[in-house]
């Protein structure tokens, strides 16, 4: 068990090699004295191996002068034997110390910056920003007030709508959310019509002011006049302009094609592999592995440590493991049913992304066709929505 193990290893134990013509009466006697031995195993007709911790091989004298049996130490393990070496090295003993307090005083200092979630803002701007707030490589952490620097950095850029700094380690991590811009208004007092923003089939028309120029099953293009701002008065025929606004639904289309291989190539394990082990000091990158992976072809497996880290604070020491298992290729099919699956999910990822958030679906239509072992999707939705744009009215337009 691996906390045996531990415990023997914090004990101090030694690999022991017992040379004789009783060795099987020397376990015996070792089991009757309470004196624990284990990984035994014989390597010669007169000679056997075996771990024993430290107490007990103090009390396998009695027991060697009684058999006449020679015993000796192959190895050492544990952490006794560390100390005992380190207590005549008190230098390197005194160096660790001071670079262990020196490791501990680095990670109290930010070294890099990163944001996400920017679009329209550059990261430029943000970072030039938080500089000249005091946040930047070199900062002590704990003179930074987060909370200060975030309200702050929403005042200075005035389209961000949300920001949240984290201190990870040695690392800024800044996340920001920009503003949604809404669409210019059109003034209620200039006149205007109301267009489609996109093709479609009129469903519905509720024209609160203006008059409606097209009806329930009328197909229009995108840029149509759907509600005129110019009102002709009955009585003397006489034509006014208004601010014309309104309701248009309308039945509209979206689609997205994907495709999927019916056959692709994998990676396989042969069992071989090569370690390299990877230290990280903050931005310092040490390898123990210099020579090149011998491998074509290979899947690479990674496990990371961060020793003495508690909650998000420690020392920016990072431990990596990167296994590189030799891979030879294979060809696998997929089947026709997880391909469409796949498409399917695909093209309706794409377009819901599309879609408003208010429009109401209608049908959803898939069609795949198969071709040279590619499998082909086509997904169309229909919906429901709103598709209305005000326009100014130009004078001289009918």
């Amino acid at each position: 068990m691996l906390v045996l193990k531990l415990w023997n290893y914090i004990r101090g134990y030694v690999i022991i090699r017992v040379e004789g013509l009783t060795l099987e009466k020397f376990i015996n006697m070792c089991t009757v004295r309470n004196i624990y031995l284990w990984d035994v195993k014989r390597i010669g007709n007169t000679t056997l191996e075996a771990k024993l911790g430290v107490r007990g091989f103090k009390d396998l004298r009695k027991i060697v002068k009684k058999l006449g049996c020679k015993v000796s130490i192959y190895q050492k393990h544990g952490c006794p034997f560390w100390v005992h070496r380190l207590k005549k090295r008190k230098m390197l003993l005194t160096g660790a110390f001071f670079c262990f307090l020196l490791l501990i005083f680095a990670s109290t200092f930010i070294f890099s910056i990163e944001v996400t979630g920017n679009e329209d803002v550059k990261k430029a701007e943000i970072v030039a920003k938080l500089n000249a707030l005091g946040l930047k490589p070199g900062t002590n952490r704990y003179f930074v007030n987060l909370r200060k620097l975030e309200n702050q950095l929403l005042l200075d850029i005035n389209r961000l709508a949300w920001v949240g700094i984290e201190l990870k380690g040695v690392k800024a991590k800044i996340e920001v959310v920009e503003k949604m811009i809404p669409p210019d208004t059109i003034n209620k007092n200039t006149p205007c019509n109301i267009v489609a923003k996109k093709s479609g089939v009129i469903e519905k028309i509720i024209a609160r002011n203006g008059d409606a120029v097209v009806e329930k099953g009328d197909i229009v293009k995108k840029g149509d006049i759907l509600i005129s701002g110019i009102v002709q008065l009955e009585p003397t025929e006489e034509n006014i302009l208004v601010h014309s606004h309104g309701e248009v639904y309308a039945k509209t289309y979206y689609e997205a094609t994907k495709n999927r291989d019916l056959t692709e190539i994998k990676k396989k394990k042969t069992g071989q592999k090569v370690i390299k082990r990877i230290l990280n000091l903050g931005n310092i990158e040490l390898s123990f592995n210099k020579s090149e992976i011998p491998y074509e072809f290979y899947i690479i497996e990674k496990r990371s440590k961060k020793p003495l880290q508690w909650r998000k604070i420690g020392l920016p020491v990072e431990f990596i493991t990167e296994e590189y298992y030799e891979a030879k290729k294979i060809r696998v099919t997929i089947s026709e049913a997880d391909a469409k699956n796949y498409v399917h999910k695909e093209a309706l990822n794409d377009i819901l992304e599309e879609i408003p958030f208010e429009a109401e679906i209608l049908n959803t239509q898939v069609d795949f066709v198969v071709k040279d072992g590619v499998l082909y999707g086509k997904v169309i939705i229909e919906v429901l929505e709103d598709i209305v744009e005000q326009r100014i009215l130009q004078i001289g337009e009918d």
